[in-house]
């Protein structure tokens, strides 16, 4: 059997088992943005890594060492936001070909340690080794969130609206246009590579929605909207109603998916790499909690409701209705 058999998902669900030795302190572990640690006092200890490789997630000529620096922090802190909490330090190990200037590792180190400060999170070491090919980065970051603010996966309930963060789809186009080039006008070609290379982690986003208490689950939309909101579906035991005519489309992305002979929704459901994040709001306190969002300068757009059942579907804008399956990344298939 081969990995491409299982996927990722189901090579994950293979190991999980083996995980745990011991239960104390271990309030979640493998399944959710971050493993969730008691370790006394009022918070919990959040923990989370991500690994970006050359060739794998990214080449090098796409972007400066500084803008690659950044994103490799920026895709953890988004961790950091699903869960509720605040980032507090990180550890970077690297394995560095030799065709890799000091001067690029400098840029890389520049552009992570500006991110840092605007978030005011340590970076405190981790471990560096020789690599006879690719470029491997890996990133670990802690962060701490109040015990009774903690946002899971499998905590939604029938009835909660199902609310998006932000526009998703630009920065699955932006890669198709790194990786395909495309004749889409200069000033959208550069918003929407910026989506793809230039990761905001959405951490003040992230502590509205655990400080509302009206937050009942969230997950960052790393591998697409179908991928990331069956995760919660599944984890939760509980189905989805998505409307299209709710999903915001900017016009950056409605040109690229025209001109790639696609749909926004190709983008938007299959794409990835976004990171605003998804989460479940209940209805009682849906409608404060927007508007709460829009004053302080957020974007919060609701896109559908969960409901009892399994599945999830797709309600289209003429009305017609479709069971839609993830169709998000996944590292081995």
């Amino acid at each position: 059997m081969k990995l491409r058999d299982i996927g990722e998902f189901g090579f994950i669900d293979r190991v999980a088992p083996l995980g745990q030795i011991r239960s104390e302190g271990v309030v979640k572990g493998i399944g959710d943005d971050c493993a969730v640690v008691s370790i006394g006092g009022p918070d919990y200890l959040l923990v989370t890594t991500d690994l970006l490789i050359e060739r794998v997630h990214f080449l090098l000529e796409w972007a400066s060492p500084e803008v690659f620096g950044a994103k490799s922090l920026a895709v953890n802190l988004s961790d950091i936001a699903a869960c509720g909490g605040r980032p507090l330090d990180a550890f970077i190990s690297i394995a560095i070909p030799d065709r890799v200037a000091l001067e690029w590792l400098d840029g890389f180190y520049r552009g992570m340690s500006d991110l840092a400060r605007v978030f005011n999170v340590n970076l405190l070491g981790g471990d560096t080794s020789s690599s006879k090919s690719d470029l491997i980065i890996n990133v670990a970051v802690t962060g701490r969130v109040p015990r009774e603010e903690v946002l899971f996966r499998h905590t939604a309930n029938p009835g909660d609206l199902i609310v998006i963060t932000g526009p998703l789809g630009e920065s699955a186009a932006g890669l198709d246009i790194l990786l395909r080039g495309g004749p889409i006008a200069e000033e959208w070609q550069r918003r929407l590579v910026a989506a793809h290379l230039e990761t905001r982690p959405h951490m003040e986003e992230g502590r509205l929605l655990a400080a509302s208490g009206g937050c009942t689950a969230a997950i960052d939309v790393s591998d697409g909207l179908s991928s990331d909101l069956r995760h919660l579906c599944e984890d939760s035991g509980v189905a989805a109603v998505v409307y299209e005519d709710e999903i915001p489309v900017s016009k950056p992305l409605a040109q690229a998916a025209a001109l790639m002979g696609k749909e926004p929704l190709d983008y938007i459901l299959g794409g990835g790499e976004d990171y605003v994040l998804l989460a479940g709001l209940k209805p009682t306190v849906a409608k404060d909690l927007l508007h709460l969002a829009s004053d302080r300068g957020m974007h919060f757009f609701p896109i559908g409701e969960f409901i009892e059942g399994q599945g999830m579907e797709l309600v289209g804008r003429d009305g017609t209705k479709q069971a839609f399956t993830p169709g998000g990344w996944d590292h081995f298939r």
